[in-house]
């Protein structure tokens, strides 16, 4: 532990040392978290997927996976039986890697920042407009097979654009059994 300590108290000369102390400190905390949480299925969710690839749509991504990571906390709050990783923690391991949403490599790289948060779970989503309504699905993966849970999904909820976020409360219904 010494170690630790002497690098923390040590004053940066450039920014390297900087970037060593914080990068530091993100290990300690991620251990800590993984000791604390061991008991606990680590879950990741993901921005939901605009399937209509219309960009004006693209704001719903984000909006989907937080009210979809509070309405899981709320439905935990004790994180008991799971523990939602905060969303900046999802967005720098998918920044780490530098994707971007139009790039078809996108689906593939997105995996491997998701493993490198260490989750057991991870929850994506995927939305498309049909015509007046909304047309909202919901899985969770397996992070060890790779594998979308057959049974505990939530599968074509079709909402109006305007309510589009009231589908989060079947949503955690239905996939709640499978984050245990």
């Amino acid at each position: 532990m010494e170690p630790i300590r002497s690098i923390l108290r040590m004053r940066p000369t450039n920014g390297k040392l900087t970037m060593t102390r914080h990068v530091l400190i993100i290990m300690i905390s991620a251990i800590l978290g993984t000791v604390v949480a061991s008991s606990q299925t680590r879950i990741a969710i993901l921005p939901f997927r605009n399937m209509d690839h219309d960009i004006k749509y693209n704001v719903w991504c984000m909006q989907f996976a937080d009210s979809l990571r509070n309405a899981l906390q709320a439905q935990d709050p004790s994180e008991g039986s799971y523990h939602i990783i905060p969303s900046d923690s999802v967005d720098m391991a998918i920044a780490a890697l530098n994707l971007d949403p139009n790039n078809p490599q996108y689906e593939s790289d997105m995996w491997k920042a998701v493993r490198s948060l260490g989750v057991r779970k991870a929850v994506q989503g995927n939305f498309q407009l049909r015509g007046e309504r909304v047309l909202i699905n919901c899985y969770v993966y397996d992070m060890e097979s790779m594998l979308a849970d057959q049974t505990n999904q939530a599968k074509d909820l079709y909402k109006m654009p305007t309510t589009y976020l009231e589908a989060i409360r079947p949503i955690v219904k239905r996939i709640t059994p499978g984050l245990q």
